[in-house]
């Protein structure tokens, strides 16, 4: 028998724990339609409205500058396009928006809900086609078998004295985000999450950008050709992060910018993206700093 005041921890981290695990998979994947499509807002002289309906009926939301980029999740028959705008679901008109070739579809590895990664389709080459699919597919075969792990795990746990003979609620999941899918580039985040017990969980992300044209996989080494290129981004992630007080980095080298730093594409540049811990504290996610292109080029 745990005493009172093991109890209430054990209460309250899994309170905390499930807490994360909700941020996490509402986090990632917001909105959950089977395929979405990617579009830059491309209006003449003015912002494109945001409504709450497909009406100019509808009440006004908000508005997108021309060139942002939207994840499109459905398109009305009276011309209006659903998007998410500040993470409720909203409504922009079609016209004003000039789509990606290259469609999204979200599936479940093994049928399993907790697994999902991305499949593409709407590209010219197939070649390209299959090389992409078959890189997310293989994310997915190796989130399956830690997922069988941390399964196994929870279910022989389930016999010790301090789980007291039900779940412990272990889990395994993977998400992904969509960031850029525009001018022949492709950047997809993919999320994986473990929780084995404690006050939360930990993730990890891992970025995928290709080539559209050539399904070539680009790594940031593509880019940051020379060590002085990543001094450079290095010099300008530090800058950006000492005049923020959501990392907690001292000095330039404090911030990681190598071979193996993730990144996502954007319009002018890319973003550096970190993991948990790695620059910014646990409740700031995976926090990016945007570099411009004219810091590397």
């Amino acid at each position: 028998m745990w005493p009172i005041k093991n109890l209430s921890k054990i209460v309250l981290a899994t309170i905390l724990a499930f807490s994360t695990i909700s941020y996490f998979l509402l986090s990632t994947d917001s909105a959950s339609a089977a395929t979405t499509e990617n579009a830059l807002v491309n209006t003449k002289n003015s912002d494109l409205t945001v409504r709450s309906g497909p009406g100019t009926n509808y009440k006004k939301v908000g508005s997108l500058k021309k060139g942002k980029s939207v994840t499109v999740y459905s398109r009305t028959k009276s011309g209006w396009s659903e998007i998410r705008y500040k993470d409720k679901k909203s409504y922009v008109s079609t016209k004003y928006l000039a789509f990606s070739p290259v469609k999204i579809t979200k599936k479940k590895y093994k049928s399993i809900s907790d697994l999902s990664y991305p499949q593409v389709s709407g590209l010219k080459s197939k070649t390209a086609h299959e090389k992409i699919n078959r890189a997310f597919t293989k994310h997915a075969k190796e989130a399956y078998t830690s997922y069988l792990k941390v399964k196994q795990a929870d279910k022989d746990d389930k016999n010790e004295e301090w789980c007291n003979g039900k779940t412990c609620n272990y889990m395994y999941a993977t998400q992904y985000k969509v960031k850029y899918n525009q001018d022949g580039k492709l950047s997809i985040l993919l999320y994986n999450y473990v929780y084995e017990g404690g006050a939360h969980g930990i993730g990890a992300v891992t970025s995928y950008n290709f080539k559209i044209s050539s399904g070539k996989q680009m790594k940031i080494a593509d880019i940051l050709t020379s060590k002085q290129k990543y001094k450079k981004v290095q010099k300008y992630a530090y800058k950006y992060m000492s005049k923020h007080e959501d990392f907690f980095v001292d000095k330039q080298s404090d911030v990681p910018v190598n071979k193996h730093s993730q990144f996502y594409y954007t319009k002018d540049g890319i973003y550096l993206i970190f993991q948990e811990y790695e620059v910014a504290p646990y409740s700031s996610g995976n926090p990016s700093v945007k570099i411009p292109g004219s810091v590397y080029k």
